[in-house]
């Protein structure tokens, strides 16, 4: 399997939906209460698709429908076919990879640990997906931190199964940005992903989000592929 195909796969398992199924060349995505599209989209699984197998599943979930054109490159014919039912462009994303050991030093700064705490769910200030995504997911995790005055300053989650570590939930509070904490969390989460067995780094950003891919291509990462959103 290629790389690309590895990260995909691996995504899907480090950001888990409540409901999936395959159906119609396509993994079919619901989680009630999140707004998150990844969690409430189709993902293309197989060579030939049908549209209106996807339309019916969210149509009778009474949501929109959404389908995750991923990879990009490998599904134009897809794209433009959902262009011509009406379908809108959005969230162009890109995915980016890093090798660990290319990242990774330590840093006594960052706590990192399995398990998601009352304090990082807090940090991290979103409910629904701590309740609904991040206790479901059933690989290994890391839940970064920097604390200051008693505060998570900045935190980061790191998923790892078979080789990869994805990269996840970066954010650092607005009255602690440019101290570098995010890049600690980068480099001691690379640490820690070595040392459950991962070689090979990834994450997602928005294609317009020029502050934190500066910060990526900074510590190593590169691009891999890229995917976007069509809704209808």
């Amino acid at each position: 399997m290629g790389s690309i195909a590895r990260i995909e796969e691996h995504a899907v398992a480090a950001w888990p939906a409540t409901h999936a199924e395959q159906a119609g060349g396509w993994l079919l995505r619901h989680t009630p209460g999140v707004g998150k599209r990844r969690n409430n989209s189709a993902l293309p699984s197989g060579a030939e698709v049908a549209v209106e197998v996807a339309e019916a599943f969210y149509r009778d979930r009474d949501i929109p429908v959404i389908v995750q054109i991923s990879p990009a490159e490998e599904h134009a014919e897809l794209d433009a076919a959902l262009a011509g039912r009406g379908y809108r462009f959005d969230a162009p994303t890109l995915v980016l990879t890093a090798p660990v050991a290319e990242v990774a030093a330590a840093d006594p700064v960052v706590v990192i640990g399995p398990e998601l705490t009352p304090q990082w769910r807090a940090a991290y200030g979103n409910p629904a997906v701590s309740e609904h995504v991040l206790e479901h997911i059933a690989v290994t995790t890391g839940y970064a931190s920097v604390t200051v005055d008693d505060e998570i300053a900045a935190l980061g989650l790191f998923v790892v199964a078979d080789g990869i570590s994805g990269v996840f939930c970066m954010a650092t509070d607005p009255r602690h940005r440019r101290k570098g904490y995010a890049e600690s969390i980068l480099r001691a989460g690379a640490s820690w992903s070595a040392g459950q067995g991962a070689d090979l780094l990834y994450l997602q950003v928005e294609e317009d989000n020029a502050a934190a891919r500066a910060l990526y291509g900074k510590v190593g990462f590169t691009h891999s592929h890229s995917y976007h959103y069509r809704v209808s």
